[in-house]
């Protein structure tokens, strides 16, 4: 029996075949490789149509253009924070959003890197098909993990913080922190993983496949501790492979954590995820860092400069502004 009815699917792409039924015992299953929701980017963006990255020309105005398809991480994010149809829309608008962090992060995301097999690829990119409800928490930090940045609220925004190299952003030393001074806490070497198993989606094969990265010359020392991570949005073996090897070289370099109490000048100048300089002089085995009593545009005089020298040294300042900059030396004379 046929019946003529009207329907609606409002937001939907909608896919039919007509087929002869005797050609099937049962109604087949069908598989479709989909582009996705079109985002907003910036104006001064071009998607590459074959990667999804974004390439950017010039100094972007803060405006935005068309919606457009992009594997962008960052802009997705932003697109599910925004929308009131399926993301986060009707809790935040844009206004509340740190766009320009957003921008930043979206260029470090689109610089092509090598894939490890030849070839070169975005650096991030984000493939996925989220079609089940979610709790915002959870996916808003899975879609944050995809470009390993950290969200969060500041200044009456809410921003992002991505792990990448950036320049210093302040310097403490026993002069802008308490008396107690640092301290510091090491994870055990029986905890560190030494083999990373990432799980990402393989288009071809349509499968979960799984990429190893190992340490050898830790296996070698400490035997096999093994940590699994499932890849969120990840397509790429390349992408999947970098995101071991991070994990593998953060647990192996970046174990040690640093505890200390600061004064308020220094505290309502540094931001989450910001990079900081230490002057321990419990580290160094001798007194690096201290206050400044005076200054001009080509001399600083400092409380006690006893032990320095000028051959090859570099001063560290914080600027009026909170910026650390740094300077060659000179000479050394008194203080």
């Amino acid at each position: 029996e046929i019946i003529e009815q009207k329907l609606r699917y409002p937001n939907s792409a909608i896919m039919a075949l007509r087929f002869d039924a005797e050609q099937f015992s049962s109604i087949p299953n069908r598989t479709f490789r989909v582009r996705g929701v079109k985002v907003q980017i910036p104006n001064n963006g071009t998607v590459n149509a074959t990667t999804g990255a974004i390439s950017y020309a010039g100094v972007w105005n803060g405006t935005f253009a068309a919606a457009t398809w992009t594997s962008d991480p960052a802009w997705i994010l932003y697109d599910l924070l925004t929308s009131t149809r399926y993301g986060f829309g009707d809790h935040i608008t844009a206004t509340q959003l740190d766009k320009f962090a957003f921008y930043s992060a979206s260029q470090y995301c689109g610089t092509l890197v090598s894939d490890g097999f030849g070839g070169t690829e975005p650096r991030f990119s984000c493939n996925a098909l989220i079609q089940n409800q979610e709790e915002a928490y959870k996916l808003i930090n899975d879609m944050c993990s995809v470009f390993r940045v950290m969200p969060f609220s500041g200044l009456g925004s809410l921003t992002v913080s991505q792990d990448k190299p950036v320049d210093p952003a302040y310097l403490f030393t026993l002069a802008n922190v308490t008396e107690e001074g640092f301290s510091y806490s090491n994870s055990s070497l029986k905890t560190r993983p030494n083999v990373a198993v990432v799980s990402y989606l393989d288009l071809e094969l349509r499968d979960t496949v799984f990429e190893v990265v190992e340490d050898a010359e830790n296996i070698a020392k400490y035997g096999v501790i093994k940590t699994e991570i499932s890849a969120f949005a990840c397509t790429s073996r390349g992408q999947a492979r970098r995101i071991g090897e991070w994990i593998i070289y953060s647990e192996r370099y970046e174990n040690e954590t640093i505890t200390f109490t600061t004064s308020v000048d220094a505290g309502v100048v540094v931001r989450p995820g910001q990079v900081i300089e230490v002057a321990d002089p419990v580290k160094a085995g001798a007194r690096r860092g201290g206050r400044i009593s005076a200054a001009t545009t080509t001399a600083i005089t400092v409380d006690d400069a006893t032990g320095l020298t000028a051959s090859g040294a570099q001063l560290s300042a914080i600027l009026p502004s909170g910026a650390v900059e740094k300077r060659t030396v000179a000479s050394i004379a008194g203080n």
